[in-house]
Order: C-alpha cells, then structure tokens, then sequence
C-alpha cells in the first residue's frame, strides 16, 4: 500500500488511540501496552455495562473510532444496566476478565480508567455518566472540576 492509500481518519484514530492508551498506561502506573490494553478495555466494559443504551452510546461517541470498536465489543444494546450492589462488583468484573494472563489491581484498572475518562471528555458529559451509573461508583468517580474546558474533538 502505497501513502496515497493510505486513510487519514484511520492513521488519526491509531494517533490518539496511542495517544488514550499511553495517558492509561501512566495512570495505571508503569507497565507494557498490552497490559495497558487489557486493562483499558476491561475498565470500559464495566463502565458500559452499568449505562443506559442512550449513555452508553454517548460515551463511544467520546471515544477515538478504534477504541470506540473495542468498547462496543461485545455490547448488548438491549442489555439492561447491571446492579450494582456495591463498587466491589465491578472490582470483581474487572478481575474475572483479566484472569488469565498480567493483569493488575481491579482498583487501579477502574481508578486510572476513570482518570483518563475525566482528563479526555467533555466535562459535561462526564457529569451525565455520573449521575447515570449509580452512586457506588459515582462515589469512586471524581467529578470534573467546574469551569473545565472541553475535551478535543474526537475523530
């Protein structure tokens, strides 16, 4: 394949795919891509599975386009948000999922997930997934700070 063939919406998403992943593997604390990967996906998945279809859609839409694939993985639209009796269930998701193979600290997994969640989308909307996934993980979930500006326009 030749550079004129090449797709620029596809090498722009790889960019800030990275761009997501790096910011992860640093909240997480220092460990390979893969690991990073694993656990970002892991994280996304119980964050979508405690939304509504509506909010759960509006989160992707945040998403860069290749990690947008990997949140829908496996998505049920018509899945009803899960109960969550308290943060430990997720805890537990997170850790079943990553059975298997490296993995890390569910706490941490959720925590640096949530991080980047709040570093790279909209305030705004970080404020409707809030309200929307409950108050045992709301607790968990740091609040924007007032007045922060607008995350960069996701390709």
């Amino acid at each position: 394949m030749t550079r004129d063939e090449h797709v620029d919406a596809f090498e722009h998403t790889m960019q800030l795919s990275y761009e997501w992943l790096r910011e992860y593997a640093e909240e997480l604390g220092s460990c390979t891509a893969q690991l990073a990967y694993r656990c970002l996906r892991a994280a996304l998945h119980a964050i979508r599975d405690r939304l509504p279809a509506n909010e759960s859609a509006a989160l992707a839409a945040q998403l860069p386009l290749l990690l947008r694939g990997v949140y829908y993985e496996g998505w049920r639209p018509s899945h009803v948000p899960a109960a969550l009796d308290s943060v430990d269930d997720v805890y537990d998701e997170i850790a079943t999922v990553l059975e298997g193979g490296p993995h890390a600290a569910p706490r941490d997994v959720l925590r640096a997930a949530l991080s980047v969640l709040n570093d790279r989308i909209d305030a705004g909307e970080i404020r409707k997934l809030r309200h929307q996934v409950g108050e045992e993980l709301r607790r968990i979930w740091p609040e924007p700070p007032l007045g922060a500006p607008p995350a960069q326009p996701v390709v």
